[in-house]
């Protein structure tokens, strides 16, 4: 049952994601406050979403399982815990890369989403 709750986790966080993105003030603060990387074919920019969250879907999985944790309550605490990290990337980003806070809160929102999502999926199924 573990693999269906990572493949329909990956698929749901991409939806949740994509829908954010599209919002008109997301999408025009982005349009603004960031530079696409030139040369990269928006597919590959969407390939690279998904896989990046297969990996965290299956990480999710692991650490549930790992810890013999069950239930969506508990994956999606998980999930909000572990968006500490794209916290701590993106707050570096803001300091040493000139990021802006504006962009980064979007994309940390993107994050705290995804993983809230993915946990409470995978969790459901664990």
């Amino acid at each position: 049952m573990i693999v269906p709750a990572i493949a329909l986790a990956t698929v749901a966080s991409f939806i949740a994601s994509a829908l954010l993105y599209a919002l008109p003030p997301v999408s025009a603060l982005i349009s603004r406050t960031s530079t696409p990387r030139p040369g990269l074919p928006v597919v590959v920019q969407m390939a690279s979403v998904v896989l990046r969250s297969l990996i965290v879907s299956c990480l999710i999985a692991g650490l549930m399982v790992a810890a013999g944790w069950h239930g969506a309550g508990s994956g999606s605490l998980l999930g909000l815990a572990l968006c500490t990290l794209p916290l701590v990337l993106l707050l570096g980003g803001v300091v040493h890369e000139n990021t802006s806070p504006s962009a980064a809160g979007v994309h940390l929102l993107d994050w705290i989403l995804k993983l809230v999502i993915i946990g409470a999926i995978v969790g459901s199924f664990v």
